[in-house]
């Protein structure tokens, strides 16, 4: 007899497939549905939309035309890649194809999501180079599901890729969309697997098996589909623990709630994940800025403090010269060793455990602030007016680390700040140009942290973000003009209670750019939009503003905004004593609140989740042809036993073939078998052993061969074909060898 028809000469039933197609074309939609976790508004579902659609059409499309797998798989990535860079790069192109500028733009993109993955907090804007890895982890998903789906004839086994995402987006994201991502996801996932199943256990008349009528599956699957949908909406949510805290917080990392491990990458964990936190409290005759420290170091990827001595808070430090700030500070959540005061402190009581750092105007407690703890601080703030600055010079700043920057720091950035300040006759001037530059872009928190060279060309490009990136990027571009400059970190007032103090939350973390005017000191400026420092309208232009909305509550469709401290187990009052007033009445004294209680964790808590992830997916590329024939070789088991006995005749004569052994299609089984004989001896006996049971099934009539017997026959011959494939692989090159591992998934 003539040896069968392989498995890619047999025409899968258009309907089927293409049911099939649109079915797991759904779930990759419901996947990218669940974005939503990490973006907010709905720009990015129109992207990975068109990557689904397009992927599994285009998929469609070549099965259809009957390529292989080999050539349809590496069709689809190259396809779907270009499309990738089609929709976020366009600008780049030269023509129709993908540039240098491309791969530029995607490296400068990848660097900066490398840097600020670590400490991402959901959401993400849907710009730089969030938008690029949610589009290749969606290009990777579809892939894989299709070639699962379609090439592996797997079933439940498809939708893992998509799943895996999914959770882990859920794991990183925001509760937006929770419920109903969840249950959209299960149901296309029931579709899915009901409309793969009835693809791939096709019905035919054949001997040894019964007919099988799946016409009546696709309607079941629906409504299946709706009642676990239904199901895991309504009775999901209301299982005991559904609402509990995740056993490990992945979003928000960076250290305790307390802690500033990293002054700058604190400030958004603490904007969208502790906003109703209340850190500490001031009684001050002066409403200010309330500074923790200033980062005057910069070396391309960050500001940061340097390594510098420390001093001891003395009655006779001295104080100079500009307006005296009198203030009393509570703390209550706030930790870390940094004592926030208003610029620039010059005495503090108690002062035992306090040290100063001059270059960058810190006070330090040499232990960590405790709830109940109380200072009384005096500052003194320059008290300066804009004729004064704009006869001062810039040109002897007390330490030239106030001027670095790195050698590959970009010229465009440069370029800009010049352009900007072109105007300008003085260095104030200059300063004022740049801070209005800046108050003209768009104040967002879902830019990530970043403050690096990178960081600010993407800011400068999208012209969006939040303090960090206004305050770093006006003091790297000050620094690029020759005017010296810091970073400042802290916290704007706060509310002013019917008590008389300042109640200071997490909302209120802030950072802002400080420059050096000789004989002067340094001079604060605010280039966020929507901020403003009191008591320096006259320098700035700028009346004071804060953020003064009340803190979201987590929910369906909202922002989580943080989730407040349990109540603490003890109450003490607050001082009972305050800095006294320029008219002289006494201070009013805050009502007892209970203190809030600290947590704080020994380190960053961060997992390496780029290279975790990388690796993971790697192991999974590389596994998925193993796993893929192994899915199938179980699927075979439940086949009828002729299609199990032809299935492995196929696999076996395609393996011999490789191997060299010369043998024409039209060649009977006895005739393949003989050609393996003579140029494969060492696989003859299981090719002839197939040979023979095939011969056996095809001419003997089905009540010859009883129901214990058929499956014995098919295991054999299963049995068979892995030794025939086994010794042929044996005889190839490594480099055949991989390709027939990663190209043939039966």
């Amino acid at each position: 007899m003539n040896a069968p028809s392989t498995a890619a000469d047999r025409s899968t039933p258009l309907d089927r497939d293409l049911v099939a197609t649109l079915a797991v074309t759904a779930y990759s939609l419901a996947v990218a549905l669940g974005f939503a976790r990490v973006f907010s508004g709905w720009e990015f579902f129109s992207d990975l939309a068109l990557i689904a659609v397009v992927g599994h059409g285009l998929s469609f499309l070549l099965r259809r035309a009957h390529l292989s797998g080999w050539l349809t798989i590496p069709a689809m990535a190259i396809g779907l890649l270009w499309l990738v860079a089609a929709v976020q790069y366009p600008s780049t192109f030269a023509s129709i194809f993908p540039w240098r500028d491309t791969w530029r733009q995607f490296r400068l993109d990848m660097t900066v999501v490398r840097d600020q993955f670590q400490t991402a907090v959901a959401p993400v804007i849907y710009d730089v180079g969030w938008a690029t890895l949610a589009a290749l982890a969606m290009v990777l998903v579809v892939v894989m599901a299709d070639a699962f789906a379609f090439r592996a004839e797997a079933r439940g086994e498809s939708l893992v890729p998509g799943g895996v995402l999914f959770v882990f987006i859920a794991a990183l994201g925001s509760p937006r969309l929770r419920i109903t991502a969840t249950v959209l996801l299960i149901a296309a996932g029931v579709l899915a697997v009901v409309a793969l199943r009835v693809l791939h256990d096709r019905s035919r008349r054949v001997e040894l098996s019964s007919s099988r009528r799946p016409a009546w599956m696709l309607p079941a699957a629906t409504a299946t589909a709706v009642v676990v949908a239904v199901a895991a909406g309504v009775v999901g949510p209301r299982i005991p623990g559904a609402g509990a805290d995740p056993l490990y917080e992945t979003r928000g990392r960076g250290g305790g709630i307390t802690e500033v491990l990293s002054p700058l990458v604190d400030i958004r964990s603490r904007l969208v994940n502790r906003g109703n936190v209340e850190l500490f409290r001031v009684n001050a005759d002066a409403e200010a800025y309330w500074r923790q420290t200033t980062l005057p170091e910069f070396d391309g990827s960050t500001f940061k403090l340097p390594k510098r001595s420390l001093t001891r808070i003395d009655d006779d430090l001295g104080a100079g010269g500009g307006r005296e700030i009198r203030q009393q500070i509570q703390i209550l959540s706030l930790g870390g060793p940094l004592l926030p005061a208003a610029a620039d402190p010059q005495r503090v009581a108690p002062n035992e455990d306090i040290r100063l750092n001059t270059d960058t105007s810190t006070l330090v407690k040499t232990s960590p602030l405790e709830p109940r703890e109380v200072f009384t601080i005096i500052s003194q703030t320059p008290d300066v007016t804009p004729e004064v600055l704009r006869a001062a010079t810039t040109s002897n700043p007390p330490d030239d680390i106030f001027l670095g920057l790195p050698g590959d720091f970009p010229d465009s950035v440069r370029d800009l700040a010049a352009e900007v300040t072109a105007g300008a006759t003085t260095d104030y001037d200059r300063m004022l140009a740049l801070q209005d530059f800046f108050r003209g872009f768009t104040y967002s928190l879902e830019v990530q942290s970043g403050h690096g060279s990178s960081a600010i060309e993407n800011f400068l490009e999208i012209r969006t973000g939040y303090c960090e990136q206004f305050s770093a990027t006006m003091a790297a571009m000050a620094r690029s003009l020759g005017v010296p400059s810091r970073v400042a970190v802290g916290f704007t007032p706060g509310v002013l209670g019917d008590d008389g103090w300042y109640s200071v939350l997490g909302k209120n973390a802030h950072a802002w750019p400080e420059i050096w005017f000789d004989g002067v000191g340094w001079v604060a400026f605010e280039p966020t939009p929507s901020r403003g420092i009191p008591g320096a309208e006259n320098v700035t232009g700028v009346p004071a503003q804060q953020d003064t909305s009340p803190a979201e509550a987590p929910g369906e469709g909202g922002v989580s905004a943080g989730t407040l401290p349990p109540p603490p187990t003890t109450v003490f009052r607050p001082p009972t004593t305050a800095a006294p007033r320029p008219d002289g009445q006494a201070p009013a004294q805050p009502t007892p609140r209970p203190a809030t209680t600290t947590t704080t964790s020994d380190g960053d808590g961060s997992i390496p989740w780029t290279p975790l992830v990388i690796l993971g997916l790697g192991a999974l590329v590389v596994a998925a042809p193993a796993i893929a024939r192994r899915l199938r070789a179980s699927r075979a088991r439940h086949r009828a036993t002729r299609e199990r006995i032809v299935a492995a005749w196929e696999r076996a004569c395609r393996d011999v073939a490789r191997a060299g052994v010369d043998a024409r299609p039209s060649m009977t089984s006895h005739e393949w078998a003989e050609a393996t004989a003579s140029q494969l001896p060492v696989a003859s006996r299981p090719m002839a052993s197939l040979a023979a049971t095939l011969d056996r099934v095809e001419y003997a009539r089905p009540e010859s061969i009883d129901e214990q017997q058929a499956e014995t026959l098919g295991d054999d011959c299963e049995a068979w074909a892995v030794q025939v494939g086994r010794i042929a692989t044996d005889t190839l090159p490594v480099t055949r060898k991989a390709a027939r591992y990663f190209s043939e998934w039966n």
